[in-house]
């Protein structure tokens, strides 16, 4: 009788394909969408988490410092990417191919971000949203996705630049509307004021600068007053310019058979935004004015006083930005990284569904800024339509 042989081992770059996606053994050890619709999800997850994490600096308002609560959201972004290397990423750097020396790609978007966020964070604080979106997030959007499809040319660039200009519009229009309802809502105080005691008056100008604060267009310690409209400006555009340039960069780290996984390279990314904005927090603490300060100064001690549930804020602020921005990497794959990353930069609409749904900001706004949210809504769904056809 013939001996049984059993058969051969599968080769070394078979796929383990599931529901969810698929492992790639010898070559792709880590998880990642393996169809079209999946990664096209697993995009508009970023878009949701970028749009949404802002909630949790609303959420411990006044009550932790910003340096504190940025602080925080960093921590949160390293310990998210920890964990997804160790279970999601299979604790690999990349396929066998690698070249480790990507992870300078890696590195150099995180430090390019950590001082983009912080920007736009000073923008959005000493100039407002009307000046701070269009000139941070609109050139980040145009900014990036060109650069990023320069690294990885997968899609149709007849569909996908178009669709960058009508999100570029949805911004504007989003601006716009915000300008308009902080005119309105100033003209409102100014009559108040000008009909009231002086004692009454300065009680409605205290009311004020608490609903410029939670529009979004004022900070403690920081107001338009405060500083220049030149000087704003110009970091407005520095921000929007250095948040155009991270994307390419982290597509380079994984770009090609060489290039780190996903999770790796987030890991990277992370560690190095988060020692960018410890050192621009601590100096901006000891007087450093580069990147105007937000928030009053203070200490490592009042941080460890610090109650664990305000603690807790940035933390989950923290995890929710990163586990958008890791679904933009990972869906980048399949996808392309330019399409993932101006389907991730179309946020803007979901942080005005919160605002108007949960934080009732336009709650009695003038027609126009309404009709404008409108636009915006359509500008907005325009763009991701192009974008979804455009990666198709």
């Amino acid at each position: 009788a013939r001996a049984i042989v059993p058969p051969p081992p599968p080769p070394a770059n078979f796929e383990i394909t599931t529901a969810m996606g698929h492992f790639e053994a010898g070559s792709h050890a880590w998880w990642e969408p393996d169809t079209f619709p999946l990664a096209l999800v697993i995009a508009l997850v970023s878009t949701a988490c970028w749009g949404s994490w802002s909630n949790t600096a609303k959420a411990a308002g006044d009550r932790v410092n910003f340096a504190h609560y940025y602080t925080d959201f960093c921590f949160g972004t390293v310990l998210t990417a920890l964990l997804f290397l160790c279970t999601l990423g299979a604790r690999v750097p990349g396929g066998p191919e690698v070249d480790q020396t990507r992870a300078m790609f890696a590195l150099a978007a995180g430090a390019v971000f950590g001082v983009a966020n912080l920007l736009l964070t000073t923008g959005i604080a000493l100039a407002g949203l009307s000046i701070a979106f269009p000139l941070c997030i609109g050139t980040g959007l145009v900014l990036g996705t060109v650069l990023t499809y320069l690294v990885d040319r997968r899609g149709h660039p007849e569909l996908i630049f178009p669709g960058v200009f009508v999100a570029l519009l949805g911004v504007l229009a989003n601006a716009r509307a915000y300008a308009i309802l902080q005119e309105s809502r100033g003209k409102q105080m100014t009559s108040d004021n000008s009909s009231s005691s002086d004692e009454a008056g300065e009680t409605s100008a205290e009311s004020s600068t608490e609903a410029a604060k939670s529009s979004g267009s004022g900070t403690e310690g920081a107001s338009p007053a405060n500083s220049s409209l030149k000087k704003n400006i110009v970091l407005c555009v520095v921000g929007g310019l250095l948040m155009g340039c991270w994307a390419p960069l982290s597509a380079k780290s994984m770009a090609g058979d060489e290039g780190l996984s996903p999770y790796c390279s987030f890991l990277c990314f992370v560690c190095a935004s988060l020692v960018v904005g410890l050192f621009i927090l601590a100096g901006q603490q000891w007087g450093c004015t580069l990147i105007p300060r937000v928030g009053s100064v203070t200490t490592l001690g009042e941080y460890f006083k610090v109650s664990p549930v305000l603690h807790g804020w940035g933390l989950l602020g923290g995890f929710i930005w990163a586990v958008g921005t890791l679904s933009n990497l990972v869906s980048g794959g399949p996808l392309g990284f330019a399409l993932s990353y101006a389907l991730g930069q179309t946020a803007p609409v979901v942080a005005v569904v919160w605002g108007l749904a949960w934080y009732r900001e336009f709650d009695g706004a003038p027609t126009q800024a309404v009709l404008f949210l409108v636009l915006m809504f359509i500008f907005f769904f325009v763009a991701i339509a192009l974008l979804c056809l455009g990666g198709s």
